[in-house]
This record gives C-alpha cells, sequence and structure tokens, in this order.
C-alpha cells in the first residue's frame, strides 16, 4: 500500500490555520480518514493489495491501482463506515454526556459525509456506483451533471450562510474541479518519438481521448480518439508514433494512386 501527499493539503492547513478554522477542518478531515478506512479494510478484506491513499485537502481518496471485482461492496463500505462511526460516537456521548460537547463536530461530519457520498455525482461514492451498475453514457453524463450542481449548491451554501464554513468552499472548489477535468477533455500531448501504446488514455466515459503530437515544439497532428482506436489496432504498439504517421501517409498516397489506375 502506498501512501501520498497532495501539494494542496498542506496549503489548505495553512489558509484554515490563518483564518482560524483549523478545529473544525481536523475534526472533518477525521471524518473522511473513517470514511476511507472503511473503503481500505473491504478493500483488503476483498484480497486487494495494489492500494493507493493520497491525502487530499478535503479528505483522502483511495485508488486500487488495477482490475477488481469487488468494487461495489468497496464503495459501499465508505458510507457505512461513516454510518457506524457517527452511531459509536453518538453511544459513547449518550453513555457518557459529559463527551457530547466534544464528540458533536464529529457525529454531524460523519452523518454529512455518509449522506454527501450517497449522492449520484462522479466521483462520490454515489456516482462511482450508478456507473458501475450501470455502465453507459447517459449515466456518465448525468453524473458529471451532478457533479457540477454540486458544486454550485456548496458555493450558495458558503456565500449565503451566516458562518463561512470553509469546509463547503473546498468541497465546492474540488468538486468544480473534478467536473472541468473531465467536461474539458483537453488533449494529450505526446512527442512523435513516444511509443504508440504511450498515447492510449480514456475519459470518464470510456472513450479515447484525443492526441496532439509535435516534434520538438512543432505540432505535426492531432488525433482524434476514433484515429487512436483505429492506429492501435493497425499498428504494433511499440512503434515511434511519428512512424506510425508516416506510414499512414504512405498508406494514403498508394490508396489514392490506385484509385487513380481504375480510372
Amino acid at each position: 500500500m502506498k501512501v501520498r501527499v497532495h501539494p494542496a493539503f498542506i496549503a489548505f492547513l495553512f489558509v484554515y490555520t490563518l483564518f482560524g478554522g483549523l478545529l473544525s477542518y481536523l475534526v472533518a478531515f477525521l471524518a473522511v480518514l473513517a470514511h476511507e478506512f472503511s473503503h481500505l479494510l473491504i478493500a483488503r478484506i476483498s484480497g486487494e493489495t495494489n492500494l493507493l491513499i493520497t491525502l487530499m485537502p478535503y479528505g483522502a481518496s483511495l485508488r486500487i491501482e488495477g482490475e477488481t471485482t469487488k468494487t461495489a461492496a468497496i464503495l459501499l463500505a465508505g458510507p457505512c463506515g461513516s454510518a457506524v462511526a457517527a452511531c459509536a460516537s453518538l453511544a459513547i456521548a449518550w453513555l457518557f454526556p459529559e463527551t457530547y460537547g466534544v464528540l458533536k463536530g464529529f457525529i454531524r461530519a460523519n452523518v454529512s459525509v455518509a449522506l454527501v457520498n450517497l449522492l449520484p455525482a462522479y466521483p462520490l461514492d454515489g456516482g462511482r456506483l450508478l456507473r458501475e451498475w450501470f455502465p453507459s453514457k447517459a449515466v456518465g453524463r448525468f453524473t458529471s451533471a451532478m457533479t457540477f450542481f454540486l458544486a454550485l449548491f456548496f458555493f450558495a451554501l458558503f456565500f449565503f450562510e451566516k458562518g463561512k464554513n470553509l469546509t463547503h468552499f473546498t468541497f465546492a472548489v474540488f468538486a468544480l474541479l473534478y467536473y472541468l477535468s473531465f467536461s474539458a477533455r483537453r488533449p494529450l500531448k505526446a512527442a512523435s518519438d513516444a511509443p504508440l501504446f504511450s498515447i492510449v488514455r480514456t475519459d470518464e466515459e470510456g472513450s479515447f481521448r484525443s492526441v496532439i503530437v509535435r516534434d520538438g515544439k512543432k505540432r505535426i497532428a492531432k488525433l482524434r480518439g476514433e484515429d487512436v482506436a483505429r492506429l492501435i489496432l493497425r499498428y504494433q504498439r511499440d512503434l515511434p508514433i511519428g512512424r506510425v504517421l508516416e506510414k499512414e501517409k504512405e498508406c494514403g498516397s498508394r490508396r489514392s494512386l490506385e484509385r487513380n489506375t481504375d480510372l
């Protein structure tokens, strides 16, 4: 298992400390860690070992590197774990009332994390589950649109609420960034001497991404997603991209000559 710290995590710690919201941020962050630990626990029970945990400004994210057959169970573990953490904290507060003042923030944070993650927005657990159970472009577009509306909702919540909650603002920013990252679909950039297989990337809906091929600073081609798929099927994957494009030009010239000869 690998653990990595996102650079923005340190930046947001500084911002929250500067504006006096460090304690509430750490409570929310602890709730999200409990959520991610639930994902991790079920993933390890399912036999997954190639895991990557990234500490993000809004908590943490768990990624399984490679294929898994237990995706739904791992996704459902997060909201369930948050609910269990909230119930356990509430039970402790009920048995020891003097602890309620300390635990109430953690209880609320866990309930919020569980409910928000059940929303059908990508990359929340609810959105991932929808894509897992109903893998279609329509579902992909719906969960992407929900991400955008979720970002707008939390921005509005932050600006119109009386006490400014920086956690709402943080979540809104990252929801918007996620939406832009898979809606803009910016083309990949590749050098002409890179191997053909290096341009095989898909977007969030499973389609091949377009690619801009450069020879140094000179742009020599722009490949659409369907072009990438065709080239991968036609040529050896370790051939340099530039060589593949040269072969394509040669094939195009031969086809043109054949048509002229037939006339």
